[in-house]
């Protein structure tokens, strides 16, 4: 049979409802007051089945608006590439095949249809893919009856935005009455709880990555940094940013192309040094000269390395209380929530791969 890919009808999953409505009714539900309702937006995750049918598997949030609408940032066309990239890796594992199959935003008050901004959006997701749909969700549209969401596409999309919308089939995996008591379930922890989850983000935001993670940079810095004013840079060097991690230190040539920290500077000074020392006395053969000094030297990178380490760790276990918090709700958090973490693990991951190698280093295991 063959199905008008404009016409085509759609399947919205439990999980993808789910996550569209905790995500939407943090900025507009029936105990907020409606100047105050704000518009969301979000990328959907899915599949056709059989060139006959959307299934829509995820509804992944991206942005807060205002009351009239959504304005995109660049750091969300970003988001929106990684999440594109792990969908595709995903599906490659999985065997699946999921992708980014459209989008959802808000109506709060509204109802269902297309502004002229929509369709614009809109034709970036059905152009290249002719089933590209959109959700709406309006909290004033859902009852007993109805979960409140629409399915929407371009009736012609060749025309732009002259085209008129056509609203579309729209199912369900589960039946109606049973999303609505599941929904009203998780809206309500939602709304409990994600005033706690806001200001466990912003801890980590001001407290471990402001003054825990720039703290660990300025005292027991790591990481070089390419110099800002570096106009050109051979492709070997930008290829092995894991010179972070190298094994043989050579800070004059570091220097050329990137800012080195003191401490980082010092401990690799440091170390060099002690293992020529130990390699000389390796070469001549004096085992007792080389054991006492290689425990002396071990013990004094050791100190250097102890704060760093504590400190880290420290930082780290902060962490780990904290997304323990988090993550139940880590599905309704949106691209500048989700960066919060990204940036932190980023950072401590590169910092914690750079120190677990120092921190072998020191232990001076030179062959004999």
């Amino acid at each position: 049979m063959v199905v008008n890919p404009a016409s085509a009808p759609v399947c919205l999953k439990y999980k993808a409802y789910k996550r569209m409505v905790g995500y939407a009714i943090r900025y507009a539900n029936n105990h907020l007051e409606q100047k105050k309702w704000k518009e969301v937006y979000g990328i959907l995750v899915g599949s056709v089945e059989k060139e006959t049918k959307v299934i829509v598997k995820d509804a992944i949030p991206m942005i807060v608006g205002d009351r009239a609408g959504v304005k995109y940032e660049n750091k969300t066309y970003v988001d929106m590439a990684q999440i594109d990239a792990a969908v595709y890796e995903r599906s490659i594992q999985d065997k699946k095949n999921d992708f980014i199959i459209g989008w959802w935003h808000t109506h709060p008050g509204f109802a269902f249809f297309f502004s002229d901004v929509d369709k614009i959006t809109h034709l970036g997701y059905q152009n290249p893919n002719p089933f590209g749909v959109a959700l709406i969700f309006d909290h004033c549209e859902k009852n007993q009856e109805s979960l409140g969401v629409a399915a929407l596409r371009l009736k012609k999309p060749e025309r732009g935005i002259f085209s008129t919308h056509q609203i579309v089939k729209l199912d369900y995996d589960l039946d109606v009455k049973t999303i609505n008591q599941k929904i009203e379930k998780a809206i309500g922890k939602i709304q409990k709880n994600m005033g706690k989850i806001i200001k466990e983000l912003k801890y980590i935001q001001d407290v471990l990555i402001e003054k825990g993670f720039n703290l660990l940079q300025k005292d027991y810095g790591l990481s070089l940094i390419l110099k800002k004013d570096l106009t050109f840079l051979d492709e070997n060097e930008l290829e092995t940013e894991d010179i972070n991690n190298s094994y043989t230190w050579d800070s004059e040539s570091f220097k050329k192309s990137y800012q080195i920290p003191k401490f980082r500077e010092k401990i690799e000074i440091e170390i060099k040094n002690y293992q020529e020392i130990l390699k000389n006395l390796l070469k001549a053969q004096e085992s007792a000269k080389f054991n006492a000094n290689k425990s002396k030297f071990k013990k004094k990178l050791k100190n250097m390395l102890k704060k760093p380490n504590e400190l880290y760790n420290k930082i780290t276990n902060e962490f780990i209380k904290k997304i323990d918090i988090i993550s139940p709700y880590f599905d309704y958090l949106d691209t500048d929530e989700r960066k919060i973490i990204e940036k932190y693990e980023e950072n401590m991951e590169k910092y914690h791969s750079i120190l677990t190698k120092l921190n072998k280093k020191a232990e001076l295991n030179l062959k004999a």
